[in-house]
């Protein structure tokens, strides 16, 4: 019976992730309000039943936990899920449903992958999930009613310079890099995360008050800094992400494509460089071309292999929830957490989850298009590329695409310091959608109060109000 449940499950996981994902591009083609909000009951609904699903999975096959506490967290989990998104439009009746969906989504896939990989682990992020969604609602109130924000350039400069460098002084080496501090040597924060943030607010900063010559070379000195200081620490894959958002930021403030090409033609200058000065990159380079190898399958190409052993064995349906063999991935919850999911629930769920992340990326574009603000219109373009680089890194590095990079799934796999600062980021990007809601209300009524006043002006001719 439980194995004719497991069968089914896993059929019934893409049925729903097909829907959930059609849905979420067409919120995004759609102008009327009524018919979005449809499509997001629809989708909450869909939300609702994949983690009621995959909740009953847990409960048949955790051997390990005591049935009671399976139950106790699922219906936690339930009402997180109902707060979340049963509240927030509520405070904020402008927010952008559509990304708060998708933020719901992944977050379930998260608890659920998470749950099947290691019940402590499961928990560990569900309290820093809660604890963090409470404290960004009051984020979308702040980006929307002060503008205090812009004018803190040097500070946010500063400010992310000194945890960059704190990292390289205090950071403890782990696998090649210094990636985080150690507090009371049991809590890790990794500051990267965080002045990801601070670094898209001091560019967006410096662009908004001018786009000239000069202004683009201090600008590109300092992220430069940034990127620099990354490197020495061995964090390439954030180096990568950090000039990633600088670049788009540059071309979005100056709409030159020379700068693009530019530093695109950088990248791969600095890629080359790097390969040649680290011999953690060396390894990295050599896995990604065989990880097969015999010197190495069983060493330094062990992660990578058994990665892609995982994404065979799934399939287009997946073997099943707890019928695959993801924990002999080394550190498959972190970065290598898409690999559990091919494995699991597929390559065409893996196809439509990358396709919810996708609506994501759109959906802050849609935010920065509807911006007024220069510094904004930047926010929402430097937050949404980041977001977007680090899906496209994890992911590449699972399949052996592109060189790991230990990157995380945003929102899918574990790590207190990614979770925290990617709800921050959407928590961001709803005040700035709150803020381009108002913006296109405003243009409403000064169009319809335009037509008025020239339907009024010229009583001989009848004219249509717009």
């Amino acid at each position: 019976m439980d194995i004719l449940i497991t069968i089914i499950s896993k059929y019934l996981f893409i049925f729903l992730m097909f829907f959930y994902a059609w849905g979420s591009f067409c919120a995004l083609q759609m102008k009327r309000e009524k018919q979005k909000n449809t499509i997001f009951w629809i989708q909450n609904f869909i939300i609702f039943l994949t983690y009621i699903l995959g909740l009953v999975l847990i409960f048949i096959n955790q051997q390990d936990t005591a049935d009671v506490n399976v139950i106790i967290f699922g219906g936690l989990q339930l009402c997180y899920l109902i707060i979340a998104l049963g509240v927030f439009p509520i405070i904020y009746p402008t927010i952008n449903k559509s990304i708060l969906s998708n933020m719901c989504m992944l977050l379930t896939i998260g608890f659920i992958i998470l749950a099947r990989l290691g019940f402590e682990k499961s928990v560990t992020q569900f309290i820093i999930v809660s604890v963090v969604t409470i404290a960004s609602l009051v984020v979308p109130f702040l980006m929307s009613r002060f503008e205090l924000w812009r004018n803190l350039t040097w500070f946010y400069c500063l400010v992310g310079l000194v945890l960059l460098i704190g990292v390289i002084i205090f950071g403890p080496m782990t696998n090649g890099a210094r990636l985080y501090f150690k507090i009371a040597n049991r809590i890790t924060f990794q500051p990267s995360e965080f002045v990801k943030i601070i670094f898209v607010f001091f560019i967006a900063g410096m662009f908004a008050k001018a786009q000239d010559f000069r202004r683009v070379v201090l600008a590109s000195i300092f992220a430069g800094l940034y990127v620099i200081i990354l490197v020495l620490s061995t964090d390439l894959g954030s180096a990568l992400i950090f000039f990633t958002m600088y670049l788009f930021m540059l071309y979005v403030a100056t709409r030159k494509a020379l700068y693009l090409i530019a530093g695109m033609g950088g990248i791969s200058l600095a890629s080359v460089i790097a390969y040649h000065l680290f011999y953690h990159v060396q390894v990295r380079v050599l896995v990604w071309k065989n990880p097969f190898a015999p010197e190495i399958i069983n060493d330094k190409g062990y992660q990578v292999a058994h990665s892609l052993f995982a994404l065979g064995s799934g399939g287009l349906s997946g073997t099943g929830l707890y019928q695959g063999y993801p924990n002999k991935i080394p550190l498959v919850e972190n970065d290598f957490i898409f690999s559990a999911i091919g494995e699991e629930f597929g390559s065409i769920f893996a196809i439509l989850l990358l396709l919810v992340c996708l609506s994501c990326f759109i959906g802050f574009l849609k935010a920065a298009m509807a911006q007024v603000s220069l510094f904004n219109r930047l926010v929402c373009v430097g937050l949404g590329v980041g977001y977007a680089i680090q899906v496209i890194l994890t992911v590449g590095g699972a399949m052996n695409m592109i060189p790991s990079t230990g990157v995380t799934l945003p929102l899918i796999s574990s790590g207190g310091s990614s979770i925290l600062s990617t709800l921050i980021v959407f928590a961001i990007i709803q005040g700035m959608a709150i803020v381009g809601t108002s913006n296109q209300e405003r243009e409403k009524r000064m169009e319809h109060a335009e037509g008025v006043r020239y339907v009024s002006t010229d009583k001989s001719v009848k004219v249509r109000r717009r």
